[in-house]
């Protein structure tokens, strides 16, 4: 069975709000919300946009400077930093993976927030809805 891209996208990240939502299911939250952020960056990138996670990695390496020693951070290391959360509710099967040092409900807000702006982009040329669950969490933003 064929199935859309967008149409897995937009199931994960409905699932992820409501998990979010729901109070109790962060890590899960997270975790979907990550998969959601993915497969919708890809499908902005691939229409010529820039995905939540280029931009806002972009705009860290350039504002890195300004702390510290005045030069700017590696993109790999401030992508690392970006998805910490999100690999370490994927990969725990390392030597010291016995424990997640982070808040779950911060990283899935973050996360949420990059899947969410990567959903609105191609919403301009392609027909998705507007979750009521998405709305809300939009309107909570601003």
């Amino acid at each position: 069975m064929l199935t859309e891209e967008l149409k897995i996208a937009t199931e994960l990240l409905d699932r992820a709000l409501y998990m979010y939502y729901e109070g109790n299911s962060y890590f899960a939250a997270l975790h979907l919300a990550g998969g959601a952020e993915e497969v919708l960056g890809a499908n902005v990138e691939r229409s010529g946009r820039e995905s939540s996670f280029k931009s806002l990695l972009r705009g860290a390496v350039k504002l890195s400077k300004f702390f510290g020693d005045g030069v700017e951070s590696e993109t790999k290391g401030i992508a690392t930093i970006m998805n910490h959360a999100k690999n370490r509710t994927k990969h725990m099967d390392g030597e010291d993976d016995d424990h997640a040092y982070f808040d779950p409900k911060v990283e899935a807000r973050d996360l949420l927030d990059r899947a969410a702006s990567n959903y609105y982009t191609p919403m301009s040329f392609h027909e998705l809805p507007e979750t009521e669950l998405l709305r809300k969490f939009n309107q909570e933003l601003n």
